[in-house]
């Protein structure tokens, strides 16, 4: 009787044990807004610098996000010294149109719980992504997402490659 006792103790461990691990994947999620009143893990918008800076934009006839390539670099020497501070997202719409911007790891190996994030512009408007380092650090295997219109395919998008 001790040891079924036991071992169901053992088992009850175990798993809660293994679902605190999955929970702590992210830190509280993805926020966004506008600069004077978005705010994300407890910290405004206005006192965050923006990290990345992307722009719905005409290019040679053609409707992009641009830049087409950006890089976030975490590391020590660069914004990696921010001591847990979060990554500010700008994205501008500049077109006459709603136009979408998502980001995501987009990939046959992204985890159920990966980032994925799915906004709609109007006409000129301007909105700010507040994203916990936590969250944008376990997104990926490859430390790159994707990130596209998601209202119109024959847009062109990009990718950002996280450097940490």
């Amino acid at each position: 009787m001790h040891k079924v006792l036991l071992s169901v103790l053992f088992s009850v461990i175990f798993i809660v044990a293994g679902s605190s691990a999955a929970l702590a994947l992210q830190s509280g999620g993805v926020e966004i807004g506008d600069l004077e009143t978005g705010s994300v893990v407890g910290q405004p918008f206005t006192s965050l610098d923006v990290d990345l800076e992307y722009t719905i934009m005409m290019v040679g006839g053609k409707k992009v996000i641009y830049p087409p390539t950006s890089i976030l670099d975490l590391t020590s020497g660069a914004t990696g010294g921010r001591a847990g501070r979060p990554v500010l997202i700008k994205v501008s719409n500049t077109l006459d149109g709603d136009h979408g911007f998502d980001l995501s790891a987009d990939s046959p190996y992204a985890a159920p719980t990966s980032m994925h994030i799915k906004i709609t512009l109007k006409p000129g408007e301007t909105k700010y992504i507040g994203v916990p380092l936590s969250d944008l650090t376990y997104v990926t295997a490859n430390n790159i997402l994707d990130y596209k219109c998601q209202l119109h395919g024959a847009h062109l998008g990009g990718k950002l490659l996280i450097i940490n």
